[in-house]
């Protein structure tokens, strides 16, 4: 009698929504998942349900960050309704946040409250698989009495319950640190902006040791409904229950379903179009690279293993190692739309729009301020400052980003982090400036040059530090600090020029503030550093392994005033854009020109040409950037009262007539075809 109910009110609520869902419409399967790169949200579409290729060409859809209040989403469950709705429930929780820069502590909250500690689902809602609503259901908030001090909630995953109407929303929770996590359920509003009621236990577990997590419920031809959940035991695994209830299951039963001997989570049971087949899917997360298993019934007992994606009947095209998704039956039609909205958006122009937000793989602007990029193999790395909401003062330390092209960046995360050491050269709250990285192709040792002003001591220590790394995007070792060429004059001699502050610092070593890196034809290097209070640069020669001076170096422009150095070479002779020295607040660069490294030097007019010309469009110089035989300057736009929103300004450098540098402002510009 129950099953009849339950079936009687399935087919009242598909004629109430006045479209009936049926399989023989179905023609395709949808795949969602996420990875942890990006914590950004995945879609691949199977027409046969064996080979699945992404969309947007394997790159998120949706970005973590413009969702999440974590900035960052696992765990994605699509559910399509009976109510002509496509639901995505999702974890809000980034668990790489400290290492991206998002935070500066491991987790959101203290360790006590346990692993990953998150309070948040995101739920979304979309008509036409393209355009989503979202929005954060905070279980703490809407449930304090009762779960006001939740542990985390985690994985997501949605059914339509027909006897209540609505869409059923369960999870896994952890009541506190050290507690068992266990399943609950909750009934979300139809249009899935929230959940209504308070969470409540799915089953009890019969072993009280045992954690158990991810559910996943599936409808069975018979009324009844098929749970898959892991069972966290040695190893962790998949192991099912069947009731006639759709929020309460007891049928426990002790085997392992799944065909790993190691530990696997995240089932996702799914019917094969037209057959009397069903799959159970399951993210392998004890391999490397991360991995999909797949089992499959006819008969809910017996479970036939068709091993790996890449290693069986089932495969990925155009991407790699996903988590924790879910598959549904698509129409074709749906299908192509997606596709084709997705290679249009592949297809849009991938220009450079100076002074507006960049956003890096996970849809968080870019975090990397007083930067500069290098370039090994294929890819283009750019290192830059961590800037805070309030303070420029160094809380993170040097983030690193990557990209083939110069306009996608992936977000490799903190390449140099702070240190939690009182006393440390390199503090958390010291003031970490202009980080520049050269590679060594004798030592095969990345260096990492940077502007350092020890905690607490304002702009008085200006120093440089120095580290150094075995991978381009670290990470990074810190050697030491120190002020520069002590007991050492400059390659002209002295007494000369304006050299007050060159005679001071003549034994603790002079001041190094706004730097730069720069590698010459020949191989040598040189640190180029405004000195003598921003009064003077100067260009110092480093040692063969590019980690210290060798004590030979130059003064530019005595007395001139000038910071942020960017320095690059154009048929011979060396080109130098600089600023002078108002603070936060932009002003007119200057340029100036030598036959070679060590001078003369010669200046030339501002070499910028727009709007805000005379104040460098409103930034500031950081670094040069050959491409090939071009060149992109490249310059922040400092927001001091907001620091992490500084924007950047990346322009080509053309040449005039007599092949000196011009740089034309540009709204937007392709760098394929300059």
């Amino acid at each position: 009698m129950k099953r009849l109910i339950i079936l009687v009110c399935c087919l009242i609520s598909l004629c109430c929504y006045g479209r009936q869902i049926r399989e023989k419409d179905m023609g395709a399967y949808l795949f969602t998942f996420f990875n942890d790169p990006t914590h950004g949200l995945f879609m691949a579409i199977s027409y046969d349900g064996y080979t699945f290729t992404a969309v947007n060409n394997g790159e998120p859809i949706i970005s973590g960050d413009s969702i999440a209040e974590q900035h960052g989403i696992r765990d994605p469950h699509i559910y399509r309704a009976p109510n002509g709705k496509f639901y995505i429930a999702m974890t809000d929780l980034h668990v790489f946040g400290k290492q991206k820069g998002i935070r500066t502590t491991q987790w959101e909250r203290p360790d006590k409250y346990g692993w990953g500690n998150n309070r948040g689902l995101v739920l979304m809602a979309s008509d036409d698989l393209i355009h989503w609503t979202h929005h954060v259901a905070r279980i703490d908030k809407l449930f304090p009495e009762r779960f006001g001090e939740i542990g985390c909630a985690w994985a997501p995953q949605t059914i339509w319950d027909p006897a209540v109407g609505k869409p059923m929303v369960y999870f896994t929770i952890r009541q506190q640190a050290g507690d068992r996590t266990k399943l609950y359920y909750s009934y979300a509003d139809e249009a899935f902006t929230t959940l209504e009621t308070e969470p409540q236990l799915l089953f009890e577990y019969p072993d009280e040791k045992i954690q158990v997590l991810d559910a996943d419920i599936c409808p069975m031809p018979d009324g009844c409904y098929f749970m898959t959940y892991v069972s966290q035991e040695n190893p962790g695994g998949i192991k099912y229950m069947i009731s006639d209830r759709i929020n309460h299951f007891d049928d426990y039963h002790a085997e392992q379903i799944d065909a790993e001997r190691s530990g696997c989570e995240a089932p996702n049971v799914w019917k094969r179009i037209g057959e009397n087949k069903w799959v159970l899917m399951y993210d392998i997360y004890s391999v490397n690279p991360h991995n999909f298993g797949f089992v499959e019934t006819t008969d809910f007992k017996t479970f036939t293993p068709l091993g790996r994606f890449g290693e069986g009947k089932m495969k990925m095209t155009n991407f790699t190692s996903p988590k924790h998704g879910s598959v549904i039956h698509i129409t074709k039609a749906e299908a192509k739309r997606l596709e084709n909205y997705w290679n249009k958006q592949q297809q849009k122009s991938k220009t450079i729009r100076s002074g507006e937000l960049w956003r890096d793989d996970s849809g968080r602007h870019i975090n990397a301020h007083g930067g500069g990029v290098l370039k090994y193999g294929d890819t283009y790395y750019w290192f830059g400052e961590h800037k805070a909401e309030r303070t420029s003062d160094g809380l993170v330390g040097v983030m690193c980003y990557a990209s083939k092209d110069l306009v996608n960046w992936r977000n490799c995360g903190v390449a140099l982090s702070v240190s939690d050491e009182r006393g440390h050269d390199i503090e958390r709250g010291c003031i970490l400036e202009r980080p520049k990285v050269i590679y060594n192709p004798l030592t095969k040792k990345f260096c990492m040059w940077f502007h350092l002003e020890l905690k607490g001591k304002g702009y008085s220590s200006a120093r440089y530090g120095v580290a150094v790394a075995n991978r381009p995007e670290g990470p990074y070792k810190f050697l030491y600090s120190s002020r520069a060429n002590a007991g050492t004059w400059p390659v002209e001699g002295s007494p000369m020029g304006y050299d007050e502050y060159l005679k001071r610092d003549f034994a603790p070593g002079q001041m190094s503030r706004d730097m730069t890196l720069y590698v010459d034809d020949d191989g040598k290097a040189y640190h180029i550093f405004s000195s003598e209070e921003n009064m003077t640069l100067h260009i110092a020669e480093l040692t063969g392994d590019y980690l210290h001076h060798t004590g030979r170096y130059t003064r530019v422009a005595p007395g001139g005033q000038n910071e942020a150095p960017a320095i690059f070479k154009h048929k011979g002779t060396y080109w130098m854009i600089t600023s002078g020295c108002t603070g936060w607040d932009p002003n007119e660069a200057r340029m100036f020109s030598a036959p070679s490294i060590w001078g003369p030097w010669t200046q030339h007019p501002n070499p910028c040409i727009g709007p805000k010309q005379e104040l460098t469009f409103g930034g500031q110089s950081t670094y040069i950037l050959p491409v090939g035989d071009k060149y992109i300057f490249m310059a922040d736009i400092w927001r001091p009262r907001h620091p992490i929103d500084a924007r950047y300004i990346w322009l080509p450098i053309e040449f005039d007539e007599n092949d000196k540098p011009v740089i034309r402002w540009r709204d937007e510009w392709d760098l394929q075809v300059e």
